[in-house]
This record gives structure tokens, sequence and C-alpha cells, in this order.
């Protein structure tokens, strides 16, 4: 008897070819810099970190990979952080092709939908260009502020690290172009904000974007954030405050003595918001104490909310657990 493959089994298949593939691509000479070299493990760990976002990586990205190098890194993170199935469906509705139930089941799963086929297309669709929209306008922003700053002098180059950095934040990959992951921003206090604001819009949650936007335009005036919305966003900001006050608390004499107020603040709330899922550091964490990384261990293990680029258990688990025992 012929053996059917699941949409689970697929899935799986299709973000492994996606990894082994990469790994290739990144390994032409194309795709590394003249007198680059990139072992295969190399390679491969690079691809799968770029595909699963996770912000590990045993190169430096800015000298090793060139242009087209870079280009492919960022189509990874779009297919690890909003997925492969989302994008695939992005590109049928531009070619106006249909989409199959079937195909419409392999959404739901890579979307964590399992029992919801009703308007998926509809929510891809709206899934893309709120993402897009976030994006862009990270990378304006960064973009604009490396070359008024004179960090990126070329304007072409400037933008394409504020591409490069937005979706990388948004994504929740945690890759740079600037070779020491965000430590020359220590006290660069708007890319940090910016940086920060990418790493949550994409770590809360795609359904809860989409409310808050269904909210902002007013379509339905009868319109309700929904529990989970309120439960995701509550512990979701919990989290992060409590893991900014403890690593300051912890850390106020230690790392950051020499620091002023308002980079301990900065220090302190970067690290608590890029320890969920986003990969990023502005501080030197082998000089953290063990208390800092424990509570750093903590809140890596939670992670971001379900339905977003991020990983972890979810916040909805965590405040779930956390309501029952109480």
């Amino acid at each position: 008897m012929k053996s059917k493959i699941t949409p689970v089994q697929f899935i799986v298949l299709a973000y492994a070819a996606a990894v082994f593939l990469s790994t290739f691509i990144l390994m032409l000479p194309a795709s590394l810099k003249s007198g680059a070299e990139l072992a295969p493990v190399d390679a491969f760990f690079t691809a799968a970190s770029a595909v699963s976002v996770t912000g590990l990586s045993p190169v430096n990205t800015s000298e090793t990979f060139s242009l087209f190098g870079t280009v492919v890194l960022i189509v990874l993170f779009q297919f690890g952080g909003i997925g492969i199935m989302a994008l695939g469906t992005f590109i049928y509705l531009i070619l106006g092709l249909n989409i199959s139930l079937s195909y419409r089941r392999l959404i739901a799963i890579d979307q964590n939908r399992r029992n919801q086929l009703a308007g998926l297309v509809k929510l891809i669709r709206a899934l893309m260009a709120l993402a897009v929209a976030i994006e862009l306008a990270g990378a304006l922003m960064l973009g604009t502020y490396f070359y008024a700053t004179g960090l990126v002098p070329s304007l072409p180059s400037a933008f394409y690290h504020g591409l490069f950095h937005a979706v990388s934040a948004f994504t929740n990959a945690g890759f740079d172009l600037f070779g020491d992951s965000m430590r020359s921003f220590s006290h660069d206090y708007f890319v940090q904000f910016v940086t920060m604001a990418l790493l949550f819009l994409g770590a809360i949650g795609f359904p809860v974007l989409l409310e808050v936007r269904e909210y902002v335009t007013r379509k339905n005036p009868d319109f309700r954030f929904s529990l989970f919305t309120k439960l995701t966003t509550v512990t979701f900001l919990f989290l992060i405050a409590a893991g900014a006050a403890g690593i300051w608390w912890i850390e106020r004499d230690l790392y950051f003595a020499d620091e002023p107020w308002h980079a301990k603040l900065f220090g302190a709330l970067f690290s608590s918001v890029t320890a969920r899922s986003g990969g990023f550091s502005t501080v030197d964490m082998g000089e953290f104490g063990a208390p800092s990384l424990f509570l750093l261990s903590v809140l890596m293990f939670i992670g971001a909310s379900p339905s977003s680029v991020g990983g972890g258990i979810r916040t909805t688990t965590f405040a779930i657990v956390v309501l029952a025992i109480w």
C-alpha cells in the first residue's frame, strides 16, 4: 500500500529542505566575500540558525558573506520567522493561483491553526502585509539614522543595513552586519529603542497585532479584544518589566557599576527584551553574574507568544501554569 505523507511530515521536510538547500547556496563563491572561507559545517550551522531564527552563528556575518549572501540570509529569516507556507501562499496570491484545500491544511499546521481552515488565505494576506509594513518602517528609520549619523557613509548601503537589521530584529533572527551583535550601540538609545520595538512586534504574536490593527482602524464598532490577546499582552509586558528590574537590581553595582542611570536602564531593558527570543546583545553576557544568567535562562525558556516569530514554551503556557498553581 502506497504511503501518504502527512501535512506535519511535509512541513518538517520543507524546513529540512530549506536548511540543506540554503547550506549549499551559502557555500557558493557568490555568497562569500573575496578571500572569505566557509566550512561546510559552519554553512550548515548558519543556515539552520537562520531558518530557525536563533541568532547563533559560528562566523562573522559582515566579514564572511557578500551582498548576495546576506540577501539569502534575509530570505531565510522570513522563512523561519513568518513561515514557509505563509510565504508560499503569498507567492500564490501574487501569481493569482488558487489555494487548494490540501494546501490550506498545510497553512493551518504551519500557523498553529490546526482546526481552523476558514479565512486562512485572508489571514495570510493580512499577516504578510503587516509584516512587510513593519519591516519597511524599521528599515526606513534605521537606514536614515545610519546615514545621517555617518555610521554607514553610502546611502544605498545605509538603507540596506537598515533593512537587514529590521528584518533580523522583527523575525527575532538576531544576526547583524556590524560584527559585534549590538555592543557598539550600547549607548545609542535610538537604535536600541527601534530594535526593541521590532523585537516586541515580532514576538508578541500575529493574532495580537491583527486585533490591534482592527481596533485602530475601527472597522467594527463592536470590536472587543479577545481573552487571548489580553492574557498574552499582560504576560508579555510583565515578563519584560520583571526581567529588566531583576537584571538592573542584580547588576547595578556589578556590570553596570560605572554606567550612568540611563545606560543601566537601557542595558537591563534591552537584555530583558532580547533574551525572550531576540538573539541580540548590547552587553557582554560573559561578564554577567550567575543570578543574571539564571534569570535570562528563565526568560529564554518562556520565550515569545503563540503564532509569533519567536520560540520557547510560550507566554500563554507560562501564564496558564501560574494561574493554575494560584
